[in-house]
């Protein structure tokens, strides 16, 4: 995440508070069912002003990097919907009102609010990178550094796994981690961008940043959800 000269607070940052505060009272203030479709453009807000928010404090924007940005929200529905396939076994939650869709209805608003999260953890992680807490190094241990410490990696996220699926009382913290164990090792056999790549070298600060990002969302997330309908 390079750091960019411009420190001006771009347009785009302008617009995301007025779509946050607009389907902010949309999702509390209205009645009926809203939050289908108010979901995207109150969560597009968010995106639009933390990557302000970013540019502003010296960071490369995300949005403006248009192409890369659209791929984001393409990306993340089907992500997001492994987690729903594999809730739909332990059934962690729930979306109300049930029935109020049809099939077809309820996967395409579905997937249209899944796209939002991996655009709205990665903004938050940009901005999160200017800080001088996560840019130094505060662990250094060097994880997934041999082929074994890899495999070891997988072979927990399997285990994670099967667990959610046998003991689904007490697996609810592993379903969010499982899926990272499994995939991390995946992407650095084949040779792609890895956080094992990382930790292999005693660089955590990416760890720390999408921690602390999804923390955020996940905060807003539930904010936002209390009222929805």
């Amino acid at each position: 995440m390079p750091e960019t000269k411009t420190s001006k607070f771009p347009r785009h940052g302008w617009l995301g508070p007025a779509l946050v505060l607009i389907f902010w009272w949309v999702n509390w203030g209205t009645i009926g069912l809203r939050s289908h479709w108010a979901f995207f453009p109150l969560w597009l807000g968010y995106i639009l002003t933390v990557d302000g928010l970013a540019v502003r404090a010296g960071r490369e924007s995300l949005v403006q990097r248009l192409r890369s940005f659209v791929w984001l929200f393409v990306l993340s529905a089907p992500v997001w919907w492994l987690f729903e396939v594999i809730n739909w076994r332990v059934e962690y939650w729930m979306y109300l009102p049930e029935g109020a869709f049809t099939p077809l209805e309820f996967y395409f608003w579905s997937t249209v609010c899944f796209s939002t999260v991996i655009p709205a953890v990665f903004v938050t992680a940009n901005f999160l990178s200017g800080f001088n807490w996560f840019q130094r190094h505060h662990f250094t241990l060097r994880a997934g550094k041999t082929a074994v410490g890899r495999a070891v990696y997988f072979a927990t996220g399997c285990a994670m796994l099967v667990f959610v699926f046998v003991w689904p009382e007490y697996g609810m913290a592993f379903l969010w981690i499982a899926l990272f164990f499994i995939f991390d090792p995946v992407n650095y056999w084949l040779k792609n961008l890895s956080i094992l790549k990382m930790t292999s070298k005693g660089d955590w600060r990416i760890v720390w940043l999408l921690f602390s990002a999804s923390l955020i969302c996940g905060f807003f997330w539930e904010l936002w959800n209390y009222y929805a309908w």
